[in-house]
């Protein structure tokens, strides 16, 4: 049985230890539970194919809205369906950036130009909101970066959140990113340094 309309996902409200709300999810099917956030979880559904399972449906009409504002860039998930709860769009096969650049020294260029590159994309379509955590890029075949989870992208004012640039601190190569952006794209740089406090990440 892998009708994956019978999966529900719920959110609890006790809080866990990292301050998010934990998901309750039920899957009667046999489905491989490939992911989940604070909107849903994701579920393959074949080799190229996988689904995402709303807590809200409005976050599914969001989201379905944002993939196919963006869908000429080839920066997201190629979008398949838009249900009442869910999602059918491409499963992008690699690690989340996060996970690539854990106990790396150096951040490679290719990487830095391709998340600026993304980030105008995404503003250039329409999104209003470019949070872009890196555990929401996938590196792709060819260290090809796509940027997953946009519900939020055309509906949510926050042109400036600092969750990138906090993420890469963390990682000890935030400093190393913005000189490789100075020199890739100084607009975009100085656009950052006006906008963002670095000093409060």
């Amino acid at each position: 049985m892998n009708d994956f309309k019978l999966i529900r996902v719920e959110r609890v409200e006790r809080i866990e230890k990292n301050g998010k709300k934990e998901l309750l999810i039920h899957n009667p099917t046999t489905l491989k539970l490939i992911g989940a956030g604070s909107q849903g979880a994701v579920f393959q559904l074949d080799e190229d194919i996988c689904v995402k399972i709303y807590v809200n449906p409005n976050a599914a009409t969001k989201e379905g809205k944002a993939l196919e504002a963006a869908k000429d860039t080839h920066i997201v998930p190629r979008l398949y369906e838009v249900g009442p709860n869910y999602v059918i769009m491409e499963y992008l096969k690699g690690p989340n950036l996060k996970d690539f650049l854990k106990g790396k020294q150096d951040i490679p260029e290719s990487i830095t130009e391709q998340i600026i590159m993304i980030r105008k994309e995404l503003k250039r379509v329409g999104f209003i909101r470019i949070k872009t955590s890196i555990g929401h890029f996938v590196v792709t075949k060819g260290n090809v970066l796509k940027a997953i989870d946009h519900s939020d992208g055309l509906t949510m004012n926050d042109p400036y959140n600092p969750k990138m640039f906090r993420d890469l601190k963390k990682l000890g190569l935030l400093d190393t990113f913005l000189k490789q952006a100075k020199k890739i794209d100084p607009e975009s740089y100085e656009e950052w340094q006006k906008n963002i406090d670095f000093n409060a990440i």
